[in-house]
């Protein structure tokens, strides 16, 4: 998404149901600067959700269920290049997370379970080859 697409936080509607709570489409700003846009659903938010930055830039995109971030994620550089993808379950890293340097190249990547590293979890060095690869246990609470 092109910063000329990103929508004006200004213009949406950001109602309130007759109980005073969130509804429909909003935009809201954000603690880290810029803006989210998404929908809330009975005051909390549902659905896709969009991070962008002042000037209109997609930082991130994910789903919210039940006011929780649960499922795959994306985040952007100021550059347009990936910054890092993953999933959540209600708010803990799920499953298979990667990351990026500013020129695109894979940083790292493994899978989490609810919120703690297992499997095999590898390290990669800036030419893509393999610098170590680390096996995590589950180690359950």
């Amino acid at each position: 998404m092109d910063a000329q697409d990103a929508p004006d936080p200004e213009t949406m509607p950001n109602a309130l149901d007759d109980r005073g709570r969130k509804t429909g489409p909003w935009a809201e700003r954000d603690a880290h600067g810029g803006f989210m846009t998404g929908e809330y659903v009975e005051g909390v938010r549902e659905g896709v959700w969009r991070h962008f930055a002042d000037d209109g830039r997609l930082r991130s995109v994910g789903p919210f269920e039940a006011g929780a971030v649960h499922g795959h994620w994306n985040w952007w550089r100021a550059n347009g290049e990936r910054l890092q993808s993953g999933g959540f379950d209600r708010e803990e890293k799920h499953g298979l997370w990667e990351r990026w340097t500013a020129e695109g190249v894979l940083i790292d990547r493994g899978e989490y379970d609810h919120g703690k590293k297992v499997g095999e979890w590898t390290v990669y060095n800036p030419d893509g080859s393999v610098e170590k690869t680390t096996k995590h246990r589950h180690r359950r609470a």
